[in-house]
């Protein structure tokens, strides 16, 4: 009897660890949930997309996205090949996170007219979407500071084919002392993102910095021995984009 206890057992919580992963736990327990949207804009119209979506800050715009539950807002662009993508980034505290691209597509006529200026990612109308949700995986709180964010960032690179699952697992489970590292010099809710498009998997963070010395808390961040170990290893499966000299490129503020 106590052997098949022991194996009923085993079973059960052989199965209760795929059930649920970091990730699902939590999107069932955290109240607000961050996301990134991407698509490219129609050849000629990279300057009007930019327009239009500074736009989104008018108060009229700002009422309907608070209606569905989306807020902090903000917009990056960048080049990636012949194209030039944007990149939305907002909270969201609506219940379905899955929706999420929705809730921002519907939330005013105004959208018709963005929708109008750009070529969507070929898997997003898979989901019925214009702008692709983008995979979230990663998210670190960072600090408790309360207060409004100095800046916020976004940054672009790919991730080599062959090196995705290690990627991926790495930030699974991020060391305790590169959380608590970022956390110290000003780190407010990063996320990681991915998008595969053609034969490239590209990547793009988010962070707000809540410090009050941002370059001398990224000289403490570069010199911390446990980030110099955590960037060589997560370093080693990345690759630049064309013409970068490093890891990371910057992405262009639009709002």
């Amino acid at each position: 009897m106590k052997r098949v206890i022991f194996v009923v057992g085993l079973l059960f919580y052989g199965i209760a660890s795929y059930a649920f992963s970091p990730y699902e736990n939590h999107l069932l327990t955290a109240k607000v949930k961050r996301v990134a949207l991407i698509a490219q804009a129609k050849p000629g119209r990279e300057q009007a997309l930019g327009a239009a979506l500074k736009g989104l800050n008018r108060n009229s715009t700002s009422k309907a996205f608070k209606e569905r539950e989306i807020s902090n807002l903000s917009t990056f662009k960048r080049k990636l090949g012949e194209k030039v993508w944007f990149m939305v980034y907002f909270d969201y505290a609506g219940r379905d996170y899955i929706k999420a691209a929705h809730s921002f597509e519907s939330a005013g006529e105004f959208m018709q007219e963005v929708d109008k200026l750009i070529d969507p990612h070929p898997r997003a109308a898979q989901d019925g979407s214009k702008w692709l949700q983008m995979e979230w995986i990663c998210y670190i709180r960072g600090s408790l500071n309360n207060k409004e964010s100095i800046r916020s960032d976004a940054m672009v690179t790919t991730i080599r084919a062959e090196k995705e699952s290690r990627y991926r697992m790495l930030h699974q489970s991020v060391w305790p002392g590169v959380i608590n590292r970022m956390t110290r010099c000003g780190t407010r809710n990063f996320s990681i993102f991915l998008m595969e498009y053609g034969d490239k998997i590209y990547e793009f963070f988010y962070q707000e910095y809540v410090g009050e010395d941002a370059d001398k808390d990224g000289a403490i961040m570069k010199a911390d021995p446990v980030i110099q170990r955590w960037w060589k290893i997560t370093d080693a499966c990345q690759e630049a984009l064309p013409g970068e000299k490093e890891i990371w490129a910057a992405m262009e503020r639009v709002r």
